[in-house]
């Protein structure tokens, strides 16, 4: 969790009162949710305090020659927000994220005499593949997907993070969720946090529309998950409640109203959400499969109610062949035109509702049911970035330096204008949204079963989606030994 950056967020409402709705009455008009009482609940107590001293890393002085490390990144050929926005910028334009990265990069190179360069690629795991084979050094570090960053660390591909000098994983400007949850025995390949914006981006929420909130008299949302109501049941009663044919055609389609606007990938975040997981790690940090739990088939049930059924929930993939990008075509559009009261998604779209006439907010994604303690949150792991170092890196202590000073500088230059500046002021339109994003960053979660997919046990949920049936206990039969065999595979190469 990206520590000290996130509480920076916070700053701006720490000395507010956040509010809860008074009476037996739960339901909201859009006034209601943007002229609340303050001064009801007082919950400063329970926020963090902010560092008031900047926590510099624990790095010794250097003069690296003029130097270059050069990074391997998304580039344009990715969708426009899935390309990298977080190692390189090569001028100062106005956009917070572009002159933080700026600033932070002429800070250092200044500072340790070096220099940062990056080459956007179209097919970062290809293009690291190609250099590998040819035990080519000219990328220093990979900015990978997760899933990538694990093919590679299983094939040998990586350095194992520990045993690179200078870098201290436990320092809060890493993911220490991340670091804990992806170790396997005693090495770690990949890396996330305050150098990464994309995994932020790639972490799944719930957008509501509050204009729809209000239209149909429901309940508060914000307040169900402050009174620890924010459950599946709940979502799916009100998914079905407002969906609606509009046109009267009898077909559920782009010209309806629906409850929820997602995909199908959504069905495994929605399993996430609920307490499910592939794998844990045993005592000796190695994964075992804990799918096969008796809760797993009454989580799918549930999910099915809203993700299987085409009457309340529109999911963008059904609609690939009619449109190139159904989400940038069909459903963005659907929640920005008032015909999505929740869209389920990366948090990244956020970006896409800048020009949205209603007022929508953020949500965490529900829990199971009231008895299930934390929030938990899946990250796309082929969407997001994690850092990860090549076996071809000519030095690593050099590298182990840098890439330390960048993650520390960036909890105070990057992480500070993805939130307060870009996140807050430009997209997110209330406190409360922001108050419920740090609930959903405080609360991601990392499964090393997901990650190498073992079994393909990931995709069971979506296909189960697609046909509106529990196949779970017969699926997980078919695929039982397959996914052990892999663990096997992993824990052996891992060892080695």
């Amino acid at each position: 969790m990206k520590k000290i950056g996130l509480l920076l967020l916070l700053v701006s409402i720490i000395c507010l009162h956040l509010f809860s709705c008074g009476g037996n009455d739960n339901s909201i008009s859009v006034t209601d949710i943007e002229n609340r009482d303050d001064s009801v609940i007082d919950n400063t107590d329970t926020l963090p305090a902010v560092e008031s001293v900047k926590l510099e890393p624990d790095l010794p002085e250097a003069d690296f020659d003029g130097a270059v490390i050069n990074f391997l990144v998304k580039g344009e050929a990715h969708h426009w927000y899935w390309c990298s926005k977080e190692i390189y910028s090569e001028q100062e334009n106005g956009e917070p994220v572009n002159d933080a990265v700026y600033k932070r990069n002429r800070y250092l190179e200044d500072k340790y005499n070096f220099n940062i360069t990056e080459y956007r690629s179209g097919n970062p795991q290809s293009d690291a593949q190609k250099a590998l084979r040819a035990d080519d050094p000219v990328y220093d570090v990979f900015m990978v997907g997760l899933d990538t960053g694990a093919n590679f660390a299983q094939n040998g591909n990586l350095v194992n993070l520990y045993s690179i000098p200078n870098i201290k994983l436990s320092q809060p400007w890493w993911d220490q969720k991340a670091v804990e949850q992806l170790v396997i025995g005693d090495k770690l390949y990949y890396a996330l946090g305050d150098l990464n914006i994309m995994d932020n981006d790639a972490t799944f929420a719930t957008f509501f529309n509050k204009k729809l909130i209000a239209d149909y008299a429901m309940d508060n949302p914000y307040q169900l998950v402050r009174e620890n109501e924010w459950t599946l049941d709940k979502f799916n009663e009100m998914i079905i409640k407002i969906s609606k044919d509009l046109n009267g055609d009898g077909i559920m389609d782009g010209e309806d109203l629906f409850g929820q606007l997602s995909e199908y990938y959504c069905s495994y975040a929605l399993f996430v959400a609920a307490g499910g997981r592939i794998t844990n790690n045993d005592s000796n940090n190695y994964p075992e499969l804990i799918i096969n739990d008796e809760r797993t088939s009454a989580i799918v049930d549930k999910i099915l109610i809203n993700m299987g059924n085409r009457n309340v929930t529109l999911c963008a993939d059904d609609y690939s062949g009619k449109y190139s990008n159904p989400w940038d075509e069909l459903t963005r559009p659907m929640f920005k035109s008032n015909q999505g009261l929740f869209y389920t998604i990366g948090m990244g779209s956020c970006r896409e509702f800048r020009d949205m006439e209603a007022d929508y907010g953020i949500l965490p994604l529900p829990k199971f049911d009231k008895n299930q303690q934390d929030y938990h949150h899946f990250i796309g792991t082929g969407s997001t970035t994690s850092m990860c170092i090549p076996v071809t890196n000519a030095n690593l202590e050099r590298t182990g330096h840098i890439v330390e000073a960048m993650a520390a500088e960036s909890m105070y230059t990057l992480t500070e204008a993805y939130y307060t500046i870009n996140f807050e002021k430009k997209q997110l339109r209330d406190e409360d949204s922001i108050e419920m994003t740090k609930i959903i960053l405080t609360s991601r979660s990392y499964d090393v079963g997901e990650i190498y997919n073992f079994g393909d046990f990931v995709h069971l949920f979506g296909n189960m989606a697609r046909k509106n049936q529990n196949t779970f206990v017969s699926d997980y039969e078919k695929k039982e030994n397959s996914a052990q065999n892999q663990i096997d595979k992993l824990i052996e190469s891992f060892k080695g």
